[in-house]
């Protein structure tokens, strides 16, 4: 009886004040997207298009992958930390990040599998202080909270072919898959209401690669990626619960009422949140064998709509984006037998440039990397080490994020589906 006047507060109530989670870019429509993400990274410093993986490929540009001489399955694990200035906030979170399988076929052509993450929605917002609310003649003392995880995966088919000997083209397909949860709660004097909401996400993209050698020592990239099909969502909320043993769940506990009585309300479907459209490109200068200087230029805009029927921690969302790198990389020495010939080095400078849709507020985030990798044994394994940290600033009220992230990877070669000649 009491909760349903508790109920028409919880849109005017749930302002909070303090994001934790992953750093403020999560609270904005559907989280942080992944960049600078997998072994591409720390295989690659910063650069995507650009070979790093080896001096003429690059895991992440399908248009590279004929190069390959070896099958290769390639896995990468992260640990990320964020701090927000002037606030003793510090949110630290680990992870797999990148899984892919690459099978050259023949010397013209490759196909490719990949996992990895698109983005994170890993948020959990807070009031900093407790206050009051005047309820049936009744002073309580009252604190919000707002948590929501989950994200969105990307399954990664690609492949290419050499059309000329200084020319290829690459395709990839991305199939997005992946759902969110969250909770809006309010508590009082020891209780708390609680409700839940979920949604799940699906979408397609594609991408086109072009990769084109101009002289010896100069290598131009190129891909244009949109959305096949828009990315879309379906919206499910459950109905309040009084979360009377506090563990955060809705369970057979105390809780009021029971799970099989709280049914959910009607299925709201989100056509259009997420409909990218994005090109990029980059230039190789190769200095010598092993050393290379590289620059690329990315620049995206995001024509999907977040449907107001979502509740979003901050009402906002990325309308376009533009990125500038910088790296230079030093190759392993393939035939060499020295152990110091056999590690490779990369450093890049980043500059990225985010502009909000309804505020038009920039985010802008300068950083570098540094990188080491090992290679091992004549089919091209390797281990790949690599740390970024960058400064991400906001042009509205936000306090500005330090970003570290620390990246390890290990890619293993091998020789498939060779057809072995039968003893006579």
């Amino acid at each position: 009886m009491c909760m349903c006047p508790i109920k028409k507060f919880i849109p005017l109530i749930l302002c909070l004040s303090l994001l934790v989670g992953q750093g403020t870019m999560n609270g904005f429509g559907l989280g942080h997207f992944y960049e600078n993400q997998g072994i591409t990274s720390a295989g690659n410093g910063l650069n995507s298009l650009v070979p790093g993986f080896q001096s003429n490929v690059s895991l992440s540009n399908p248009s590279t992958w004929h190069h390959l001489k070896y099958t290769h399955l390639s896995l990468s694990y992260s640990g990320d930390e964020n701090t927000i200035s002037e606030l003793p906030l510090l949110n630290r979170y680990s992870g797999l990040s990148y899984a892919s399988w690459i099978v050259p076929i023949k010397s013209k052509g490759s196909f490719g599998l990949a996992l990895v993450p698109y983005a994170d929605q890993r948020i959990s917002l807070t009031d900093t202080d407790t206050t009051s609310f005047i309820a049936f003649d009744d002073t309580l003392s009252l604190l919000k909270s707002f948590d929501r995880s989950g994200g969105i995966m990307a399954f990664k088919v690609g492949t290419s072919y050499l059309i000329r000997e200084n020319f290829s083209i690459g395709l990839s397909v991305d199939m997005l898959f992946g759902s969110s949860r969250q909770n809006e709660s309010i508590f009082f004097d020891g209780s708390s209401i609680i409700q839940t909401s979920r949604t799940r996400y699906s979408g397609v993209l594609g991408e086109v690669f072009i990769s084109l050698a101009l002289q010896e020592r100069i290598n131009l990239f190129a891909s244009v990626k949109q959305a096949l099909r828009d990315l879309d969502g379906i919206y499910t909320e459950k109905h309040l619960f009084d979360d009377a043993n506090g563990n955060g769940y809705h369970d057979y506990g105390n809780d009021f009422p029971l799970p099989d009585s709280v049914s959910a309300k009607n299925e709201i479907r989100l056509t259009g949140i997420h409909k990218p459209k994005q090109f990029s490109f980059g230039v190789q200068s190769k200095l010598n064998k092993q050393t290379s200087i590289s620059f690329e230029f990315s620049t995206i805009k995001d024509k999907g709509t977040i449907d107001s029927s979502l509740t979003l921690p901050i009402n906002n969302s990325i309308d376009h984006s533009n990125d500038f790198k910088l790296s230079l990389v030093r190759f392993p020495n393939d035939i060499s037998l020295d152990l110091v010939d056999k590690i490779s080095f990369r450093t890049g400078l980043m500059y990225k440039s985010h502009t909000l849709a309804l505020s038009n507020a920039i985010v802008s985030e300068v950083g570098g990397s540094l990188g080491f990798g090992f290679k091992f044994k004549t089919v091209g394994n390797q281990v790949d080490l690599n740390y970024y940290l960058g400064k991400r600033n906001y042009s509205d009220t936000f306090n500005a994020e330090i970003i570290q992230q620390m990246q390890v990877g290990v890619s293993l070669g091998d020789l498939w589906f060779v057809k072995r000649r039968q003893k006579k």
